[in-house]
């Protein structure tokens, strides 16, 4: 008893595996604990965030190089028009959709560090497989397995990882980090694609699109092998730490009267349980909506900045480079606004910042006939967008934070009809709407006031209930 009040003092309620643990807890001095509980953190973080950060990394490159192919000649190669191009993009998200809640359920009947390279393995092949394709009908298919492929491993498994590891008031930084590798990507994609495509255009009577494909395809492959080797399974089962730091960060994690416990349920159970307790709760479709909206505003950048950027210039080459700024000032401002986000445990007035810094981009990119202008305003929606999604992620595991399973599918189905909206924003920017494609700039600013105001209506509903 006095050892569980000295531990109550210090703010933990630690049910430890042993004596000896529960010993050595007791006599840290509480500046002595939180310095542990920083390194512990920075253990965690450097065994963790590197290996989803290349993951998201090479998984972005796999899924928007088909902007840059394009740019390459894609569609002269395969005869496409411009309405075949528009299905090709369309097609993978089809895919992504239809295995989101399948495959976060999976995660609970084999572990991440198998289930995720395996898939990332997939899905390199599948990358690789599409620089030998010769017409539309093989591209449409090698995209939708791609999104098959992305769906099952990616995204929301990561979501849930995080959230296993993580506690609320340190989980938006990390998911930034993690979405960094998206919009590095982003950004680095176009460089790549410019070096490749450039360079090796041609060499052994091979075009650089599909030398694009190839390569990136290959560099997908080799992450998904180190993955396997180094991204470690939820902390109960973590080999890397010891029991000491176990019992912390299982302690960490938990919410009032719902600890964390090891969940021994049969994997049917277990998703059923999930399936109704998030299919019940009206917050988990508001969530949806929300994120669907900001989706489709992602989505359109993701997969056609190098588009509007060539129409600001028209030069293929110099467009590719010029994607690259926007995604570094997007990643550095993502890192403050989140951080910022954890110190404060706020996070629905910073994803309307976001939005708003955002909306503000797309509205000048509508309207405004000036290259620096319409440029710098791209560096407005990116910078935006890739700080509000991980905050609007976080906000969604803030809550939905327990039960587990619950957490488990909310999160799958918050990210399902998200991508959905991935077929919406494939059609948003045809080339005829250049060079200021008013229609989409305008249809994703709107999008951007709505979530703002989602965002603050279900503010005020959760203070007035105090969920």
């Amino acid at each position: 008893m006095e050892q569980e009040k000295l531990i109550q003092d210090i703010g933990y309620d630690i049910d430890c595996e042993s004596t000896e643990s529960c010993d050595d807890l007791v006599v840290m001095e509480i500046t002595d604990r939180i310095k542990f509980e920083r390194k512990l953190l920075r253990k965690i973080d450097l065994r963790l965030l590197p290996i989803i950060f290349a993951s998201f990394f090479v998984a972005c490159l796999d899924r928007s190089n088909i902007g840059n192919a394009r740019l390459a000649g894609i569609e002269k190669d395969l005869n496409l028009n411009d309405q075949q191009f528009q299905i090709v993009l369309a097609m993978f998200f089809v895919g992504e959709v239809a295995m989101k809640i399948p495959s976060n359920l999976l995660l609970h009947k084999f572990t991440p560090s198998v289930w995720i390279p395996f898939i990332m393995l997939l899905w390199s092949i599948t990358t690789c497989c599409m620089a030998t394709v010769k017409n539309f009908e093989e591209l449409c298919f090698t995209r939708l397995f791609l999104g098959l492929t992305e769906a099952v491993g990616m995204l929301p498994g990561v979501m849930y990882l995080l959230s296993m590891w993580y506690s609320s008031e340190d989980l938006a930084t990390r998911i930034t980090i993690f979405y960094c590798g998206g919009a590095l990507a982003g950004a680095f994609g176009g460089f790549i694609s410019f070096i490749i495509t450039g360079n090796m255009n041609g060499t052994f009577g091979i075009e650089g699109w599909r030398w694009l494909l190839l390569v990136e395809g290959i560099c997908s492959l080799i992450i998904s092998i180190i993955a396997y080797f180094l991204l470690p399974d939820f902390p109960s089962r973590a080999k890397f730490l010891t029991t000491q730091e176990r019992n912390l960060i299982l302690n960490r994690l938990e919410i009032p009267n719902e600890p964390y416990k090891e969940d021994n349920r049969s994997s049917e159970e277990y998703s059923k349980d999930g399936i109704l307790l998030a299919f019940s709760d009206w917050k988990t479709y508001y969530m949806m909506i929300m994120k669907t909206f900001s989706g489709i505003v992602l989505n359109s950048i993701a997969l056609h900045l190098p588009t509007i950027v060539n129409s600001m210039i028209d030069n293929t080459l110099q467009s590719q480079i010029l994607t690259v700024p926007p995604y570094i000032f997007a990643c550095g401002f993502s890192l403050l606004m989140a951080l910022h986000s954890d110190k404060t445990k706020e996070r629905p007035i910073h994803l309307s910042i976001a939005a708003i810094i955002s909306s503000i981009g797309f509205i000048i990119l509508g309207t405004s006939h000036n290259i620096i202008v319409s440029y710098l305003a791209t560096v407005l929606c990116t910078s935006g967008l890739w700080s509000l999604s991980p905050i609007l992620l976080t906000w969604v595991t803030d809550i939905f934070a327990f039960p587990q399973e619950k957490r488990l599918v909310a999160q799958a189905m918050v990210l399902t009809l998200s991508n959905l909206s991935g077929i919406i924003s494939s059609n948003l920017y045809p080339k005829s709407d250049g060079p200021t494609y008013f229609f989409g700039n305008i249809f994703n600013a709107s999008l951007l006031g709505l979530v703002i105001l989602l965002a603050i209506i279900m503010r005020y509903i959760l203070n007035r209930t105090n969920c």
